[in-house]
């Protein structure tokens, strides 16, 4: 199926959050047993690591990601020791639109970001009319689709680290710890860092780091 077929689907659906909370590694609202949810369940990390078992493979995620659990999927999720976890999680139901495999997201640009938070918001307003909810729904799983299976996102890449410098500067920061966050080595990370506006956003934020 193309985009242009998932975004027919969406837009003549009306999808409905089923499950809508924000939470981190000390909550027990975390199921680690092997599960599934008869709703699509989406989950961004604003925090973490994990380590998650889908259908017999492993999955790596890291702050910023996002993950896609298509309905009915088995997984098993696992804590990192490494550092905190911290996500939001929303199931939404669209019988309508099935994913054909699990998706991770490495996107850069904070749109997903932004969309996860802003239905988190909107979803804790008593007064929420249902149709918010639904064009802040259709609008998050566009997005998300258009990542998968869109064009490249590759000029994106490693531009998560602007964000996380900027929301951690106070703390000690090590080029492996931001390759890892991009999911690349720590060399091609140099050299992007060596980028004018890169280094320009590491001069602000006062981060010292051995190039």
């Amino acid at each position: 199926m193309n985009l242009e077929e998932y975004f027919e689907i969406i837009h003549k659906s009306s999808p409905v959050i089923r499950y809508c909370e924000h939470f981190d590694e000390d909550s027990d609202k975390w199921d680690f047993s092997r599960h599934s949810h008869p709703y699509i369940e989406l989950i961004f990390f604003l925090e973490g690591k994990a380590d998650l078992e889908v259908g017999g493979q492993t999955l790596k995620t890291t702050l910023y990601d996002t993950l896609v659990y298509p309905a009915g999927v088995e997984h098993l999720d696992g804590l990192s020791p490494e550092r905190t976890r911290e996500i939001i999680c929303l199931w939404v139901e669209i019988p309508q639109l099935v994913l054909p495999e699990p998706i991770i997201l490495h996107e850069r640009r904070g749109i997903l970001k932004s969309l996860f938070q802003m239905i988190y918001t909107i979803g804790s307003d008593r007064d929420l009319h249902p149709y918010r909810m639904e064009y802040a729904l259709k609008l998050l799983l566009m997005e998300v689709l258009t990542e998968a299976y869109g064009t490249s996102q590759k000029e994106h890449r490693s531009y998560a680290v602007i964000p996380y410098i900027a929301e951690h500067y106070t703390e000690k920061i090590t080029l492996e710890e931001l390759a890892a966050l991009e999911h690349v080595s720590v060399s091609y990370l140099t050299r992007r860092f060596k980028e004018r506006s890169v280094m320009h956003i590491v001069y602000r934020t006062r981060i010292s780091l051995d190039l």
